[in-house]
């Protein structure tokens, strides 16, 4: 195994700067030039900066921890019945809370009703639709997803949902990279 040279905490907020310049081009040709092409690399820069899994290291996450930067968003959405630990519309939680909020659930033949996180989606579109890898079979929770049909505004409502999660995403980027470094 060869040893890593470790990069520097600027040099890592530099390429932050760079890969949401990325992430706001591509959020304009999916979102709003309606250019799907765009699905996987929107997602594959999301996964890149706020996934963790298994050895992962998320380039935005990462930044936020090594600064110690308040990444807290006010969650919103309509009014919910509040459930025991379970963050409702209102409520100021972390990026990553954020991140494991619930994207939608679906029904899956034999498995019954499942639910995805926003973390799942993002690796799911990233992994299959180009941004990371392209998969040669669909994970059931994202195929029932797409051909439920259902539309919110003029999109599907998994590109609509990631269109929230870039949006907040790059709110909580924007604030840290217009704090600069300590």
């Amino acid at each position: 195994m060869v040893n890593r040279v470790p990069r520097s905490v600027e040099e890592m907020f530099a390429r932050l700067g760079e890969h949401i310049s990325l992430l706001d081009e591509f959020a304009k040709r999916l979102f709003t030039d309606g250019d799907e092409r765009y699905l996987g690399d929107l997602a594959g820069k999301l996964r890149l900066l706020v996934c963790e899994f298994r050895a992962h290291k998320p380039l935005l996450l990462s930044l936020i921890d090594e600064l110690k930067a308040d990444d807290s968003i006010i969650l919103g959405g309509p009014p919910m019945f509040k459930r025991e630990g379970t963050p409702s519309p209102g409520d100021r939680v972390s990026l990553r809370q954020y991140l494991q909020q619930i994207a939608y659930g679906t029904r899956i033949e034999g498995q019954g009703f499942v639910t995805v996180s926003k973390s799942d989606l993002i690796r799911m579109i990233a992994e299959q639709y180009g941004g990371a890898h392209e998969d040669w079979a669909l994970d059931p929770r994202l195929e029932a997803a797409r051909a439920s049909g259902l539309f919110i505004g003029d999109m599907p409502a998994i590109v609509a949902e990631l269109r929230v999660t870039t949006g907040t995403v790059l709110h909580v980027a924007r604030r840290i990279l217009a704090r600069g470094l300590p």
